[in-house]
């Protein structure tokens, strides 16, 4: 499988998951992070801000703000220090 095939398949998997559990925010939590790694900035901050809407924890919120601004700005949200940051919890 391409990494493009793979990309389309977690796409896929997303927009289902979403479809059944529209409103779950770990869900489109997920989606955002498949839509910014594919590109769709405008959706993957869309569905950041209804995770950070969504949630009750304020650290959470503050890493989600932090990729949507980082997205904003035309940035790349995951830098290895974050991945490497979400990889230990």
């Amino acid at each position: 499988m391409t990494v493009e095939g793979a990309e389309c398949g977690v796409m896929d998997a997303c927009e289902k998951a979403v479809t059944l559990e529209p409103d779950s925010g770990m869900i489109l939590d997920s989606r955002g992070v498949a839509r910014a790694l594919t590109g769709n900035t405008a959706g993957a901050i869309e569905d950041f801000q209804a995770f950070i809407n969504w949630t009750d924890s304020d650290s959470d919120k503050e890493q989600r703000q932090g990729w949507i601004d980082a997205l904003k700005a035309g940035k790349d949200p995951f830098t290895k220090a974050e991945i490497d940051s979400l990889l230990e919890r």
